[in-house]
């Protein structure tokens, strides 16, 4: 797993996760929000993940703007988060750079079905889900974070 910083300036106040619970947490299907920059301008997009116990999957297509822009930079920080109300919030924040997966081709398929799988039901995939697999050219973000920081002030233990 990535260096967990227990204290970071961009941290809530709120005490880490342990490993157990960052993985139970990763484990939902939430929204990630991938962050990537290029020359000076920001970028903020929800992506559907998986994750593996080492590394952060995310699927985009070739003709994207974020494929383009990791190409160039691929730093991004990813933010998966939830409140509760107040200031009951649990977060997971990774840091480090994005590798881009292309080919195998069978191997990125699979990938993108298992991130699918994660957000469809079994009707929805049989539907939209395939539609979506096969309608377009995919690839895989894969983040290997280089830093992890969590908190969980929901004082529910996660």
């Amino acid at each position: 797993m990535a260096r967990v910083s227990a204290k970071d300036p961009s941290a809530a106040d709120g005490p880490p996760m342990t490993a157990t619970q960052v993985e139970g947490f990763l484990a939902r299907p939430m929204i990630a929000r991938l962050a990537t920059t290029l020359d000076d301008r920001p970028r903020i997009l929800p992506m559907w993940y998986r994750w593996d116990g080492s590394a952060l999957w995310m699927e985009t297509s070739p003709t994207f703007r974020n494929y383009r822009i990791l190409q160039r930079n691929p730093r991004v920080a990813v933010a998966i988060d939830e409140s509760l109300g107040g200031l009951q919030l649990r977060a997971v924040i990774m840091r480090g750079s994005a590798e881009i997966i292309e080919e195998p081709a069978d191997v990125v398929r699979d990938g993108v079905r298992r991130i699918y799988e994660r957000y469809l039901d079994e009707d929805a995939m049989r539907g939209s889900g395939e539609e979506m697999l096969n309608g377009a050219r995919h690839v895989l973000i894969r983040l290997r974070p280089a830093t992890m920081t969590t908190w969980d002030s929901t004082g529910s233990g996660g």
